[in-house]
């Protein structure tokens, strides 16, 4: 099933550093050729291993780190996106599907086609004409400037939503309505909802948020200031200028797809996040 696998890991743990690199000559035993990214192959004293993760040509994703790590590789990937195998070495790890003291096990039961992929749907988003990279938590409209409210206002398509003032503005995908959005107060999303979430940051007045189908496309037209910054799932940031002073955000044509080893969305949710264990 598998015959190239890449290694993508945290590089400021040790821990995370040493499992990624023990991970290269398990799977080389297995026959597989193993790709690394430039700075993890530096570590492991692999350098002809060493690719960049949007030029790797690979079945399957080993992931070793939290969920910043899974997030930031999902900006990356190249298309169509391989299947990620996450393997949790962060604080909280909810897109990871095993401990470190799994990791090798969870290994081999991906090689051995003892798995099921999770679909995720990814947010597509352009500034006027310009197409930003695909996003799978969320899309974050913020100031410029520390405490400076967003002036914005919103469309359904062509419809008119509302105004709102506040200090940020997030669209979440199912995925990341259980990050940034569920912290500023939004709904967690159901996997089987096809829909975002719209969650405003500190809204002046009362607004709350809103559930839009994935259907739609959503504009947020800057009113005041006619600046702003755009943060994609916490790593890729462009800048929304006076004169395309409109995002739109809109469901991707392309999906990120994780390894699971059972149906674990409300079981992650209750003990990593959300609910008490009982």
């Amino acid at each position: 099933m598998f015959n190239a696998v890449s290694i993508i890991a945290r590089i400021d743990q040790r821990k995370a550093l040493d499992f990624a690199t023990s991970l290269i000559g398990h799977l080389e035993a297995r026959g597989l050729v193993v790709s690394l990214e430039p700075r993890l192959a530096k570590h492991a004293k692999r350098k002809e291993a060493a690719m960049e993760l949007k030029e790797m040509k690979t079945d399957l994703i080993i992931t070793v780190g939290g969920d910043g790590t899974i997030l930031r590789t999902c900006l990356l990937l190249p298309k169509p996106e391989p299947p990620i195998l996450a393997i949790n070495m962060g604080v909280r790890g909810f897109l990871a599907e095993v401990p470190p003291e799994k990791g090798l096990d969870a290994v081999n039961r991906c090689l051995s086609g003892n798995f099921h992929l999770e679909k995720c749907m990814k947010l597509s988003s352009s500034i006027e004409t310009k197409r930003l990279p695909d996003a799978l938590n969320e899309v974050l409209i913020t100031s410029q400037a520390p405490s400076k409210l967003l002036h914005v206002r919103i469309r359904k398509n062509e419809t008119a939503v509302a105004e709102c003032r506040a200090d940020g503005m997030i669209v979440a995908s199912q995925v990341g309505s259980t990050g940034y959005s569920l912290s500023a107060g939004g709904p967690v999303l159901d996997p089987d909802v096809d829909a975002f979430a719209f969650t405003p940051i500190c809204p002046l007045t009362v607004f709350h948020p809103v559930v839009f189908s994935a259907k739609d496309t959503i504009v947020i037209q800057l009113l005041k200031p006619k600046t702003a910054a755009v943060v994609l799932d916490g790593h890729h940031r462009a800048e929304i200028e006076p004169k395309n002073p409109r995002i739109s955000v809109s469901k991707s044509e392309h999906e990120s797809s994780f390894v699971r080893f059972d149906d674990g969305f409300y079981r992650r949710l209750k003990s990593r996040l959300l609910f008490a264990r009982s």
